[in-house]
């Protein structure tokens, strides 16, 4: 077994460098702590800074690491992973990324330094580096939320693309032909897959999708709030709206009351997630659910697989969204006046 003096050695640093790295005792600059971390991967060292003096015994944690507590449908996830643990007999770390790559790095090197027993991990980018970072450091991984290239992990997701299929098909059922959608972020997959789900559903039923009906929104409640007023500013107004969360689609909804127009007599709109945000906003939103609990369950039984070593093959597992409707979501004018 390697020990911290040989890691210091081979990272050309003190002891006291390698032991603040591990503890997140100090600042290290970026620099030196990246060659602490490559020498502790290439040595195969796993400081226990909770348990010293329990070597080779479990710590019950398990980390969980997700983009924004403050996106409801993010809280949810974490409450029902909580809940999961809880009653597996293991604790979490909390990690918020703020969608902040940087941020997202130091969080899962101070979960490697903590030697927590495994990582939920739904992440701020689509580089697989961080993923690859556990992984040498023998942490199991499981990614929620997020699609991955890496064939080496457990992958949980929700169909992104059926579900906005879903929503945009509705739309179309109940007689709008000018159907504008709030995007999230460019650069989030699920976002980029609900836009091709919606688009392929116009497309399929032959609506026209002007690129003044998109609008890119940030999964915030100011996104929908913004989207309102673009939408607003057009001189064709769509008359319903697919918001690829909900809090976009209550920020939509609340700026839309404020100016007077009614829900759903004047617009309509479908949200996506189904977080409990969804039902107590009046009026109530219709949304594609996303399986919460059952994402936290499989994310923990694939992650506990690992960790006990009862299973060693890699899935990915793609679970169907459901359209629920409630009361944002009505018949178009046009289509019942024929």
């Amino acid at each position: 077994m390697h020990t911290i003096h040989e890691v210091a050695k081979l990272a050309g640093v003190s002891t006291a460098t390698v032991s603040h790295v591990c503890n997140n005792t100090r600042y290290v600059s970026d620099d030196l702590r990246r060659k602490v971390l490559d020498a502790m991967a290439a040595l195969q060292y796993k400081p226990n800074v909770i348990a010293r003096g329990l070597r080779g015994g479990s710590l019950k944690s398990i980390g969980l690491v997700v983009p924004d507590c403050t996106n409801t449908f993010f809280a949810e996830i974490a409450r029902a992973v909580d809940r999961v643990c809880f009653s597996q007999g293991y604790n979490i770390i909390l990690c918020n990324t703020d969608n902040n790559v940087q941020q997202q790095s130091f969080y899962i090197d101070m979960l490697i330094s903590k030697q927590v027993d495994g990582i939920i991990f739904i992440s701020a980018d689509e580089t697989d580096a961080d993923i690859r970072k556990c992984l040498d450091f023998s942490i199991p991984v499981v990614v929620a939320d997020r699609d991955v290239t890496d064939d080496s992990v457990d992958n949980i997701i929700v169909d992104n693309e059926l579900g906005a299929y879903q929503a945009a098909s509705h739309l179309v059922s109940c007689g709008f032909s000018r159907i504008a959608c709030i995007t999230g972020p460019e650069n989030i997959p699920s976002s980029r897959r609900r836009l091709h789900g919606f688009e392929k559903a116009l497309r399929e039923a032959s609506v026209p999708l002007p690129e003044s009906y998109v609008f890119t929104g940030n999964f915030h409640y100011s996104g929908g709030r913004d989207a309102f007023g673009y939408f607003s500013s057009l001189p064709c107004k769509p008359d319903a709206v697919f918001a690829c969360n909900d809090m976009m689609a209550l920020g939509f909804i609340h700026t839309a009351l404020s100016s007077g127009l009614r829900i759903p007599s004047d617009v309509s709109i479908i949200g996506f997630d189904n977080t409990e945000l969804s039902t107590v906003m009046s009026p109530k939103l219709s949304t594609v659910a996303q399986p919460i609990e059952e994402i936290a369950e499989i994310a923990l039984r694939l992650l506990l697989g690992k960790i006990e070593k009862t299973e060693k093959r890699i899935r990915k597992v793609v679970l169907e969204p459901r359209l629920i409707l409630r009361e944002t979501c009505g018949k178009s004018v046009h289509s019942a006046s024929e």
